[in-house]
């Protein structure tokens, strides 16, 4: 009778550790399948929802009331019969879009080049419109040597942008020490500026 008993106990605590067992195995399964779902991307959105539509950055066509395509008319008719010309429109864009005053830009691309009179060495031989310096040098100097005329014109509306970056730095006489000129740079340039803005 008492074998019997033990055997009754034995048989008893087998089946209940081998259902401990199994109720432990569909928890951890339930768990990690509850973390599988967690790891879902929460913002993913479903084949069948709407995706919002993704806005076009803003960007200036204007400058005090002045479209593009008139400023640009501007410089290029101050530099005619210069190899300036023709490359007005893409001046006034250039700046323009960066929020950078396009008749600063000319004044100082003129005043770099002597294009009104006749065009420096680097404007014709290494592209350099604007008097930049770095490498690669033209002809081994200092001056920036430029694959072609619109990439000096994009460096220099860069530097502008960057260093003088509000509408009241972007004067000459402000400008000049901190830009590495003189008064009469900055003089130079004002008076290439207000020629050509008054242009009809």
């Amino acid at each position: 009778m008492r074998k019997w008993l033990i055997f009754l106990i034995l048989l008893a605590f087998n089946f209940l550790l081998i259902y401990g067992i199994n109720q432990t195995n569909i928890l951890m399964f339930n768990n990690n399948f509850m973390i599988y779902l967690d790891k879902e991307e929460p913002d993913t959105p479903k084949d069948d929802e709407p995706v919002a539509p993704v806005e076009d950055e803003v960007v200036d066509t204007s400058f005090n009331g002045e479209s593009i395509e008139t400023i640009g008319k501007k410089i290029d008719k101050y530099c005619e019969k210069t190899s300036l010309e023709g490359y007005g429109e893409y001046i006034a864009k250039t700046a323009i879009h960066k929020s950078v005053n396009p008749y600063l830009i000319s004044g100082i691309i003129l005043e770099s080049t002597n294009c009104k009179n006749e065009c420096s060495v680097i404007f014709k031989e290494c592209n350099n419109a604007t008097g930049m310096k770095g490498s690669p040098g033209c002809f081994g100097g200092s001056y920036k040597e430029y694959k072609k005329i619109e990439d000096s014109i994009s460096d220099l509306v860069n530097k502008v942008s960057q260093d003088f970056y509000t509408p009241e730095m972007q004067a000459p006489y402000k400008m000049y020490k901190d830009y590495g000129k003189n008064s009469s740079w900055a003089l130079k340039v004002n008076n290439y500026m207000e020629e050509i803005k008054r242009i009809k």
